[in-house]
């Protein structure tokens, strides 16, 4: 991370208040960013990013310096081709062969949106702080 001035040092963050709850994760990619960003919040709330690496980060909660989520970019382009089981998941057409309408399409997408988020974790909580207490969250 060469070149990047964090806000405030790492070590700083928290997770207490995401300690021992369980979030259902809201998912959202941005396809001209090439950016998923995997939430435990509502979407609205203001979050500042804090980079891990190149293309992973945390997002959290400038007032009370909670980590609320996550932040991949180059998401696609970059991690997908790196990471196989996320990549299976991800994908309709290896996750789910018997889409025939929207109906399907929407309790699909309602059963991958955990898997993804888990297997985005699992293969990023090793470069996390707070990777364990992260992957119990959106277990």
């Amino acid at each position: 991370m060469a070149g990047i001035d964090r806000l405030i040092p790492t070590k700083e963050l928290k997770v207490t208040r995401l300690a021992g709850e369980r979030h259902p994760p809201m998912l959202y990619y941005d396809r001209d960013f090439d950016a998923l960003m995997i939430l435990a919040i509502s979407p609205d709330t203001e979050t500042v990013v804090h980079y891990i690496d190149d293309h992973v980060a945390l997002l959290y909660e400038p007032e009370t310096l909670e980590i609320v989520g996550l932040q991949i970019e180059d998401f696609k382009s970059g991690f997908l081709p790196k990471h196989e089981n996320v990549r299976r998941v991800w994908r309709l057409s290896e996750a789910n062969k018997n889409l025939e309408d929207v109906g399907d399409l929407i309790i699909t997408f309602e059963r991958l949106k955990p898997q993804v988020a888990r297997e985005v974790v699992q293969v990023t909580k090793n470069l996390l702080p707070y990777g364990a207490e992260l992957e119990a969250v959106f277990a």
